[in-house]
C-alpha cells in the first residue's frame, strides 16, 4: 500500500460509526466506510465544501485545494475518474445547473471575490465579479461570496455569505436585477452576520415558489419570496445549517456543527425535514424531539461526522457528505437502508 494511501486509511479508521444505523423512521442509513478512499489518495485535498451528481451519474466533489478543485469519481463504486483546477483558493458553493442541453458549474470564490460559471471539464465560461454598481462594498475584498441558487428560467441569486450578507439577483445574462438582505430593509428582512451561507430556490408550490435560506449561524432557516420579501423562519436549535436540498417532499439540511460557532470543535449532523420543515430524522444525532410545538436543542452522536459542509442525493436515496476541516474523511457515502 502506498505510503498516502496507507495513512488516509488509518485517518478514515478513526472515523467511526461506519457500523452503525443512522437516522430515524423512513430515512436510515449506514456509512460506507471504503468509498472514495483510494481516489481521495491520489489527490490533494484541503477542505471539502460541496458535492453535486450530473446527468451521467458521477460525483462531482468540490475542494479548496488550487491543485484539484473538482475531483470526479463514479458515485456507484467511489472510483476516481478525473479531476482539473479552477485555479480558485477560495472555492466554496458550487451549484450544478442545465442550461439548454448542457450541465455548467457555478462555483463561488471568496478569496478572488467573484463567481464563475464553468464547463464540467473546467472550462472557464463566464466571471461574474462582485456587484460594484449596488453600492454595498467599498471594494471587492469586501465580498466574499458563499453559494448561488438558479431558478428554471435561468435568473439566479449569489449570496454574499462571508461578506456583507446581502442576496444579489442577476438574470441569465448576468445582468444585475435586484438586491436584498444584509442590512436593508426591517426586521426579518434584513440578514444577520453570519447568516446567509446556503439555500435553494423552493418550487414545491409553482404558484409561491420561495428563496429558502440556511442562515448557518443564526440556528434558523428562512424563506423569502423571489422578491426578497421575508415570509417566515424556522427554528433549528443546537444545529448550524450550512445548505438545503430540495429532495422530492423533503429538504436536506447539513450542520456543520452544534453549538456552533460557541464550539468550533463540534462535529455537527445532518437533518432531514419534512413539507412542513418538521425534522423527521436526524442522521448522526438523536430524533428532533418537539415539545410545546417547538424543536427542541439538538446536538451530534459525536462519532459520525466531522462538520458536514455540503451534501447531496443520489436517485437510489444515497446521501454524499462533503466535510469541511475534515483529513480523516473530507467526502462521505451514506447508503440508504430499504
Amino acid at each position: 500500500m502506498r505510503p498516502a494511501l496507507f495513512l488516509l486509511a488509518s485517518l478514515w479508521s478513526s472515523v467511526s460509526g461506519a457500523d452503525d444505523v443512522l437516522g430515524q423512521g423512513d430515512f436510515r442509513y449506514r456509512v460506507a466506510p471504503s468509498w472514495g478512499r483510494e481516489a481521495l489518495a491520489q489527490v490533494s485535498v484541503k477542505n471539502g465544501h460541496a458535492v453535486a451528481i450530473d446527468a451521467q451519474g458521477r460525483l462531482l466533489f468540490l475542494t479548496d485545494d488550487p491543485k484539484n478543485n473538482v475531483v470526479i469519481l463514479n458515485a456507484d463504486t467511489g472510483a476516481l475518474i478525473k479531476h482539473w483546477t479552477a485555479r480558485m483558493p477560495g472555492a466554496h458553493g458550487m451549484s450544478l445547473v442545465t442550461e439548454g442541453n448542457r450541465e455548467v458549474l457555478y462555483i463561488t470564490d471568496t478569496q478572488l471575490h467573484e463567481v464563475r460559471k464553468l464547463s464540467l471539464d473546467g472550462e472557464e465560461l463566464a466571471v461574474y465579479p462582485w456587484p460594484e454598481q449596488a453600492r454595498l462594498h467599498a471594494d471587492a475584498k469586501e465580498y466574499r461570496p458563499s453559494k448561488t441558487i438558479h431558478f428554471a428560467h435561468g435568473d439566479f441569486c449569489v449570496f454574499d455569505g462571508y461578506g456583507k450578507d446581502h442576496i444579489f439577483h442577476y438574470k441569465p445574462d448576468g445582468t444585475l436585477l435586484r438586491w436584498w438582505g444584509g442590512n436593508l430593509g426591517e426586521g426579518e428582512n434584513q440578514l444577520k452576520h453570519w447568516g446567509p451561507h446556503g439555500g435553494a430556490v423552493d418550487a414545491r408550490d409553482p404558484a409561491n415558489p420561495r428563496i429558502i435560506i440556511a442562515m448557518s449561524d443564526q440556528q434558523e432557516i428562512k424563506r423569502f419570496t423571489v422578491e426578497g420579501r421575508f415570509v417566515d423562519k424556522i427554528a433549528m436549535p443546537g444545529g448550524n445549517p450550512r445548505d438545503i436540498v430540495i429532495w422530492g417532499e423533503n429538504a436536506i439540511v447539513p450542520h456543520l456543527g452544534d453549538q456552533w460557532p460557541k464550539d468550533r470543535n463540534s462535529p455537527g449532523f445532518i437533518s432531514i425535514v419534512d413539507r412542513n420543515w418538521r425534522v423527521v430524522s436526524n442522521i448522526g444525532a438523536p430524533p428532533g424531539i418537539y415539545e410545546s410545538g417547538g424543536l427542541q436543542p439538538m446536538s451530534s452522536d459525536g462519532r459520525t461526522f466531522i462538520h458536514p459542509h455540503g451534501v447531496t442525493v443520489d436517485d437510489h436515496g444515497n446521501l454524499y457528505v462533503a466535510q469541511f476541516a475534515s483529513p480523516a474523511a473530507p467526502l462521505l457515502k451514506l447508503e440508504r437502508l430499504k
